[in-house]
């Protein structure tokens, strides 16, 4: 089996999740003080970012978990790809009350997950057919 295949870019994918939801677990304070600036400190904004790790993780450990079952993996390939596309349209719609640096760097790492998360799920599809 080759090292670049549809089952291992499921796998990074889930890596990638299951390590950035835990760091939003731990330290919720610094995921929110870049993303949200100084309200993403407080422990109010600590809720709702534990909440998104744990969503991440949770999607992260189900890529992992299914990556060799083309159905499953490309389903969850794309529902990862939702979770993203979430965080970026959120992030817009809040943008003019976000530090500039939050904005750019969500608005490029979601929609950079995102779109992964979309290829991949492409490219276990049409291993399948």
């Amino acid at each position: 089996m080759s090292l670049i295949s549809p089952a291992n870019a499921i796998r990074f994918l889930g890596a990638g999740r299951i390590v950035f939801g835990i760091a939003m677990i731990a330290v919720p304070e610094k995921v929110g003080q870049s993303w949200l600036g100084a309200g993403g400190t407080t422990p109010e904004a600590g809720v709702a970012i534990r909440a998104v790790g744990i969503r991440d993780a949770l999607i992260g450990m189900a890529l992992v978990h299914t990556a060799t079952d083309p159905q499953r993996g490309y389903r969850w390939a794309r529902t990862s790809s939702f979770g993203d596309i979430t965080d970026l349209l959120a992030t817009l719609a809040a943008a003019k009350a976000l530090p500039r640096s939050g904005v750019i760097g969500t608005v490029a790492m979601a929609g950079a997950a995102a779109a992964s998360s979309i290829a991949v799920s492409e490219w276990v599809r049409r291993e399948e057919a």
